[in-house]
């Protein structure tokens, strides 16, 4: 494959289409979509196919087969390539859905296999005789967990591979001359050690004809570009296999709700604007295109082209490449690149140093680092020498120090000065193991007090709670303070661990009749800090901590506390 993937998924535009939605150009000139969007560079479509949707009222009966196979024709007669996805589901796969579809519920292991197989057939064929085999055929859709659960959930590898090796034998039954690809797609993309034990896992089962590994990847959720880079790099080394970012995106604004705000903008390093759009599909692009030995073959946007009227909060109203009017945003343009010229030696992203909390100015100059990490347009990280100007520091409790990089870029970094409230929870630290915490959970969660070590000067030692599962769980973890005063008072903690789809952490507080939350957006890659403010109105008992409600993953928590304002 010499053909560098500039792929799209537009499963969701029969309905746009059903809606009377419509599409423009960047002069408002009425457009055919497909038309446009080739135009703009994208070579490629990607469609979800769902076994009976129409037994789900919420998906409009859209993305079953005859969708498909009109989909699939409009799509190759415009000279692009089609990626097929099976998401053996009625309605939505992902790592925290993986459900039967209703027809297959009762079946047993090998009855299920044995269906597997005739619908993937089915399916298969009925695209051969409608002109439109596929060019590649995932078989599931992030499938980290596993799918069609529980019979073909990761805690049952063995039934598992069996419904993997069933759909791929059924497409290659079905391929004939044609050299169709298997894709196995995960979500994680820049997380290395899920991918590393998954196909591990597969190889040792038996599922060893695939073609391609899918990752998705989104800067949000899924890690940093260099984690990116570096779970690409080790993939080819180890299992020597193409790779495709099976789905991408950014958004071109903040959304109504928590899709996309503040917190979103911090982790994927750049802001909700349509400039940073186009920055960041561009900056992916180049990594992708930039992996070893060419193994990066492309990208898909995950449905560039889902339309909202508002901002209500939904994916079509901030993550795609049209705005609420059907006008094309200027991230619309990285697609029309050809990132394998991008130079890889100019930086992509400064990583500004974190604010620094101290106890007096004096601590400053020792905290203030040296270096700064750069983020180059190939994913990879250097360092830049700083110097940092002192001349200008303010006498406020809060203020910035600003420098320079040995290379002429600025930058600075936020100071605080602390108080040091009193901590009203017991063991916010975690020095005493888990004494003072209560810990409750839906599975067999694994649970430990573990040290992180700094790696700088002055090399601080901090405990912290970790926890991990391999199944969809719950956890709750709180303490009980017993004659809390009136008034105000601030709950908070640092978090660090994994996000995807379907990841809920979040802070609460409950005092009296009343219950009080705020969200937590995780990242593997550096602690996030989260506060809740909350009133006690009488003098009373409150309940304070933190809850989780997600599929696999693992997370952190350290420095807890509980303060009065």
């Amino acid at each position: 494959m010499s053909l560098f993937i500039k792929g799209m998924d537009i499963s969701s535009y029969p309905e746009m289409l059903d809606k009377q939605y419509t599409y423009y150009d960047f002069n408002g000139k009425e457009v055919n979509l497909l038309d446009f969007a080739k135009e703009q560079g994208f070579n490629y479509g990607r469609l979800r196919i769902w076994n009976e949707p129409e037994r789900v009222p919420e998906s409009g009966g859209y993305c079953n087969l005859k969708d498909t196979l009109k989909m699939a024709k409009e799509i190759m007669q415009r000279g692009m390539g089609l990626l097929l996805d099976f998401h053996y589901s009625d309605w939505w796969a992902d790592p925290g859905n993986q459900n039967l579809p209703f027809a297959w519920k009762e079946l047993s292991e090998d009855e299920l296999v044995e269906v597997v197989y005739d619908y993937t057939k089915k399916v298969m064929m009925a695209l051969a005789e409608n002109g439109t085999y596929p060019d590649m055929v995932q078989i599931g859709n992030e499938i980290r967990c596993g799918m069609m659960w529980p019979v073909g959930a990761i805690t049952n590898w063995k039934g598992l591979a069996k419904l993997i090796n069933a759909g791929i034998k059924a497409v290659r039954d079905t391929q004939g001359e044609r050299d169709t690809k298997i894709v196995i797609h995960l979500d994680q993309g820049g997380r290395y050690y899920y991918y590393e034990e998954w196909f591990d896992a597969a190889l040792a089962h038996g599922v060893t004809d695939f073609d391609i590994i899918g990752l998705s990847y989104y800067p949000f959720w899924h890690g940093t570009f260099n984690d990116l880079k570096n779970t690409m790099e080790k993939l080819i080394v180890r299992y020597k296999k193409p790779l495709v970012l099976a789905e991408i995106a950014h958004a071109y604004r903040m959304s109504q709700g928590n899709l996309f705000g503040e917190a979103q903008e911090r982790i994927a390093g750049f802001p909700a604007n349509p400039e940073a759009q186009r920055t960041v599909l561009e900056l992916i692009m180049s990594i992708v295109a930039h992996v070893s030995n060419d193994m990066g073959i492309g990208v898909f946007y995950w449905e560039p082209f889902w339309q909202a009227k508002e901002n209500d909060g939904s994916w079509g109203s901030c993550m795609v490449l049209v705005d609420s009017n059907g006008m094309p945003t200027e991230g619309c343009k990285a697609f029309g690149i050809e990132p394998k010229n991008t130079d890889i030696n100019k930086i992509a992203k400064i990583y500004e140093p974190k604010a620094a909390m101290l106890s007096d100015k004096e601590q400053l100059e020792r905290y203030l680092p040296q270096n700064i990490k750069v983020l180059m347009w190939d994913g990879s990280i250097e360092n830049r020498v700083v110097n940092w100007e002192l001349s200008d520091m303010s006498a406020s409790e809060e203020f910035s120090v600003h420098g320079v990089l040995s290379s002429g870029e600025g930058v600075q970094m936020q100071i605080r000065i602390d108080s040091n409230a009193q901590n009203l929870l017991g063991n916010g630290e975690f020095v005493e193991d888990l004494r003072f915490w209560e810990v409750e959970t839906s599975h067999d969660v694994q649970q430990e007090i573990r040290q992180e070590i700094a790696e700088e000067f002055p090399f601080e030692a901090k405990n912290y709670f970790y926890f991990s599962c391999k199944e969809n769980l719950t956890l709750c973890m709180k303490q009980c303070i017993e004659q809390v005063e009136t008034g105000s008072y601030v709950l908070s903690l640092e978090y660090l661990g994994d996000n995807t789809t379907g990841v809920k952490v979040w802070l609460y507080a409950k005092s009296g009749e009343k219950e009080y939350m705020a969200d937590i957006f995780p990242t593997d890659s550096e602690w996030v800090r989260q506060e809740l403010v909350f009133e006690v109105e009488d003098v009373s008992a409150v309940e304070v901590g933190i809850k989780v409600d997600s599929p696999a993953m693992y997370g952190q928590v350290r420095a807890v506390k509980l303060v009065k304002r």
